[in-house]
């Protein structure tokens, strides 16, 4: 969780907003999602995942995201959609930080997962 809190500091030091925010595809995005995706991975045991379908509107992300597996307890009969794992897409989360203010912090999206 420190490393993120670090993540968050070079972030906002180098961007001041939205607009100065490169696209989603570029690295100065791509990798500090990659490394808050890794983190989800490893402390929470979610798995990457890509949309098998391009998005129809070009507001939604084509990036990877993240998700925690199913519960195995549940019955695949009784599963819906309001059952479906936490998703969050790391990339999506960046970007997110910078409009959303500085009372949001990257280690929310982690803590999200906490049981």
């Amino acid at each position: 969780m420190d490393s993120l809190d670090r993540l968050e500091q070079l972030l906002r030091a180098r961007f001041t907003g939205w607009d100065d925010l490169p696209a989603a595809e570029e690295p100065a995005v791509m990798v500090p999602g990659w490394y808050l995706g890794e983190v989800l991975n490893r402390a929470y045991g979610t798995a990457w995942h890509r949309n098998p379908v391009e998005p129809a509107r070009p507001d939604r992300p084509r990036t990877p995201f993240v998700q925690l597996p199913p519960d195995p307890a549940a019955d695949d009969e009784d599963r819906d959609e309001d059952d479906a794992p936490p998703v969050c897409n790391p990339f999506t989360e960046i970007r997110g930080l910078l409009v959303r203010g500085p009372d949001d912090h990257l280690r929310d999206a982690v803590t999200r997962y906490e049981r």
